[in-house]
């Protein structure tokens, strides 16, 4: 019997365009847009390595080592540094041919153009550099000449201001991609929704069969919802194969952590379907319009259409992103990319699932309540 309702709403929910339409199509149309707005912002949002030229009036061994460290070629590159007399580099500068330039003299001066962030990492970088050898001439102000031989090795030692400790694929743009699988998990509402709409006998003819029929009503729905995560969840590998092989998208290298967010972000999306179509009596129409504002309005919590508003719910409304279930997909996601644990993606699943569960339950006890005086 179970067996020949899950081979019935299979056919059935396939054969349902429009659901296909919303839950597979439009989030692949919507993927291959992000990936045409936002394919050369990763590259415009990189920075260069900052040109700048040196004017050494005196010898300081110690901070042509720092400059000369951050000028070697590789990923840590910082600067492209020339070293000139002042008055060629005051030339460069006027042409902007540098970024500005650092004159070593009794005391470090740096002279810019204008203010911009390459004029702000020279300033951190030379700032960073009189602090500690601040340290070395106080201790040796104090005669202890271990202390400040040790001050002046760990300023020569340490050379890498900037190192990058993150994905070396990173791109600030992956969020909105996130953001989208979020959604096409939550579009699971339309099955959900659609599977209530089967088995109430005050929603649909064949609700009013299904009610009369010498079948546990438990078995159809569990059947249903059955086939309803199957279908969303083999749409949503679907959507991520696509992003992955097709637009390039990287998710990083933990597909199995992955697949399963994707399939606990399934299940919310049909819970919260279900609560939908069983909380109101209105027409089917209606309900489709509610679960698509629903789901977009925490898509756009989450970040779809402005990636800042994250941020700003993260900061102003915390609990608001912690009940958000696309937020917790794509903070999901985000943690497999960025973090070196799994403590933040751990909590974004279990939250999921306290998500699923509480659905269930608000729509068996609407179930409960529902008697029929006829049929």
């Amino acid at each position: 019997m179970f067996k020949h309702i899950f081979v019935n709403r299979l056919k059935t929910l396939l054969r349902n365009k429009a659901m296909i339409f919303w839950t597979l199509v439009f989030p692949i149309v919507l993927g291959t847009f992000f990936n045409l707005a936002f394919s050369n912002l990763s590259k415009e949002e990189k920075l260069d390595v900052i040109d700048i030229a040196v004017v050494e009036k005196t010898d300081n061994k110690s901070l042509k080592e720092v400059l000369d460290s951050l000028s070697k070629t590789g990923d840590n590159q910082v600067f492209d540094t020339k070293y000139v007399k002042e008055d060629e580099a005051k030339k460069l500068l006027n042409e902007n041919k540098i970024s500005g330039y650092i004159v070593i003299d009794s005391e470090v001066n740096i002279y810019v153009k204008e203010s911009s962030v390459e004029q702000t990492i020279i300033k951190y970088v030379i700032d960073q550099y009189n602090q500690m050898n601040s340290v070395a001439k106080n201790a040796i102000e104090y005669n202890s000449e271990s202390i400040s031989n040790g001050a002046i090795s760990i300023m020569n030692e340490n050379k890498e201001y900037f190192v990058d400790k993150s994905n070396k694929n990173m791109d600030s743009t992956v969020n909105y991609f996130y953001t989208l699988i979020g959604m096409a998990c939550l579009y699971g509402g339309f099955f959900g929704l659609y599977t209530i709409n089967e088995v109430e006998a005050n929603l649909s003819k064949k609700g009013a069969r299904v009610t009369i029929a010498p079948i546990k009503k438990t078995t159809v729905i569990l059947s249903s919802l059955f086939v309803s995560l199957l279908v969303q969840y083999a749409e949503v590998l679907i959507l991520i194969a696509y992003l992955t092989l097709v637009l390039g998208i990287d998710f990083g290298n933990q597909l199995g952590y992955i697949l399963l967010l994707a399939l606990f972000g399934c299940l919310a999306g049909i819970s919260m379907g279900i609560v939908i179509g069983v909380s109101s009596k209105k027409n089917e129409n209606l309900k489709l319009g509610i679960l698509i504002s629903v789901t977009m309005f925490c898509s756009f919590l989450s970040g779809m259409m402005m990636m800042q508003m994250k941020y700003i719910i993260a900061k102003n409304i915390p609990l608001l992103g912690q009940i958000n279930p696309v937020n917790m997909i794509t903070d999901g996601l985000y943690s497999l990319y960025c973090y070196d644990n799994l403590n933040r993606y751990y909590t974004n699943v279990i939250g999921l699932i306290i998500f699923s569960l509480i659905m269930f339950g608000i729509s068996y006890i609407f179930l409960r309540r529902k008697k029929y005086d006829s049929i």
